[in-house]
């Protein structure tokens, strides 16, 4: 995986970054989105689990078509979503200069 520019940034530099990038226009929308989207894929995990748990004494093999989905979904859209905000974030620093 090549390093970018955002990747070596120590902790103070990402923070600034992360700060500068929120006061522009589309930092605050952009990140709001990125937001929401941790807040959906943590809601369809822990709806998972939640039907996991409760049907746990009668579980059929069909139910795993519902959390296994659901689950796999959930991840998906917390891992795009930390994926996105790196490149947005790396995107944003290379045109800061």
């Amino acid at each position: 995986m090549i390093k970018t520019k955002y990747a070596r940034m120590n902790r103070e530099e990402k923070k600034e970054l992360i700060n500068s990038y929120k006061k522009t226009e589309s930092g605050k929308i952009m990140m709001n989105r990125l937001f929401r989207l941790n807040i959906i894929g943590s809601l369809l995990i822990i709806y998972a689990l939640y039907f996991y748990i409760k049907s746990f004494n009668n579980l059929k093999w069909t139910d795993f078509f519902v959390i296994v989905p659901l689950a796999i979904s959930g991840l998906f859209f917390i891992i795009m979503s930390l994926k996105l905000k790196r490149k947005v974030l790396n995107n944003f620093a290379i045109k800061k200069k």
